[in-house]
């Protein structure tokens, strides 16, 4: 019985181990990566998908602005465009900022029978 609760135990510790190293990794790739996206005179501005694997850019080069077309193997420049043609707006694009824990409750709520999403 005592041999029982040991093991128990052992795998018990184990498990925690493993989530708090998943968990540690998981911040350590999230930092490296995001450092890889930042740069201050690169940005993607809007990302439009047209097909599978294929998309219309706008992106921004120092203070000018570019259209591309992007696919798996290929990058095609488009047109050069002026900031007075775009629509920069930031509160346009974004959608109401939902935390995960309610968007989580609402999916719950409806898998439940008779459960209802606001």
């Amino acid at each position: 019985m005592l041999e029982n609760v040991l093991q128990l135990l052992a795998v018990l510790i184990i498990f925690i181990l493993v989530l708090v190293a998943t968990y540690y990794a998981t911040k350590w790739v999230a930092k490296k990566s995001g450092m890889q996206g930042q740069s201050r005179n690169i940005r993607v501005i809007e990302t439009f998908k047209i097909a599978p694997n294929k998309y219309i850019q706008i992106i921004q080069l120092g203070s000018r602005y570019y259209s591309i077309g992007v696919t798996a193997n290929n990058i095609t420049f488009l047109a050069e465009l002026d900031e007075d043609q775009l629509d920069l707006s930031a509160g346009d694009r974004i959608g109401p900022q939902v935390s995960f824990k309610e968007m989580l409750g609402r999916f719950t709520r409806a898998d439940k029978p008779g459960g209802k999403e606001k």
